[in-house]
């Protein structure tokens, strides 16, 4: 019993410190930010092959991709704050995108349509002003949420569904805006 409150607490411990991540971007950041947009991704290999359902019940591929020449990708969770905290700015900067460019949310800990975890992010979802897709995590995605640190993470994919640049760990709309301003403006 002993050994099982000692592991229980160093999980604790570790998801309260790594579970949720926020960060603040400044200026300088900002900059590196937009750099990063050039640089060569740190994981060249397109998102794998899936077919899930999105909190609609509507089944989403990777064909998704083909419709953009960028989407961001924000991972997040039921119980991660900054997560829902940033669910809104979100909401409010997909409804502006250029249509080249688009915003899918990947729900990480609903385990399935009937489980209370799916109903909870319908209501976030809903509650928060949330328009655009957000897939429920099939298995074809754990490969990627196992490389995950903490939640919000925000990837880049191009029309190919291969990731650009690097992921962005923490509630940061503003960095999300500014990688999707300089890749368009390295396309031009």
């Amino acid at each position: 019993m002993k050994k099982m409150t000692v592991f229980f607490l160093t999980f604790l411990l570790c998801f309260c410190t790594f579970g949720c991540s926020q960060k603040e971007v400044g200026a300088g950041e900002e900059k590196e930010i937009i750099e990063s947009v050039l640089e060569e991704p740190e994981n060249p290999e397109p998102l794998p092959e899936f077919s899930v359902k999105d909190l609609e019940g509507n089944t989403v591929t990777n064909d998704i991709f083909s419709e953009a020449d960028i989407t961001v990708i924000n991972f997040w969770a039921t119980y991660c704050s900054p997560c829902i905290n940033e669910m809104p700015e979100l909401a409010e900067w997909s409804e502006s995108m250029p249509e080249n460019v688009r915003i899918i949310g990947i729900v990480t800990d609903v385990p399935s349509e009937d489980s209370d975890q799916y109903a909870l992010a319908r209501q976030i979802v809903e509650k928060t002003g949330v328009k655009y897709a957000n897939l429920v995590a099939g298995e074809e995605f754990n490969p990627v949420i196992r490389e995950i640190v903490g939640v919000p993470t925000t990837f880049f994919v191009d029309k190919d569904g291969k990731f650009i640049g690097s992921p962005i760990v923490g509630a940061d709309v503003a960095g999300y805006k500014s990688f999707v301003e300089g890749y368009l403006d390295a396309l031009e």
